[in-house]
């Protein structure tokens, strides 16, 4: 997994300012593994950017209360 702040986000139909993403690099078994669910979880709870989960040509954002 490799997350980042990135300034535009992954899907065109959205206008966000910036927007943390976190990319399944390694395929997507990453997406399952404790770390990336407890990251993610941790980066939505902070709230300060809109966050992404990406795999492959998919993406999701992801929103308080939903599960990885």
């Amino acid at each position: 997994m490799v997350f980042a702040i990135e300034s535009r986000a992954p899907c065109a139909d959205v206008l966000e300012g910036a927007c943390v993403v976190g990319r399944a690099v390694d395929g997507e078994g990453a997406l399952g593994s404790a770390e990336a669910t407890e990251a993610f979880a941790m980066f939505v709870r902070e709230g300060s950017f809109p966050v992404w989960k990406v795999s492959n040509q998919e993406a999701t954002l992801m929103r308080p209360g939903d599960r990885t």
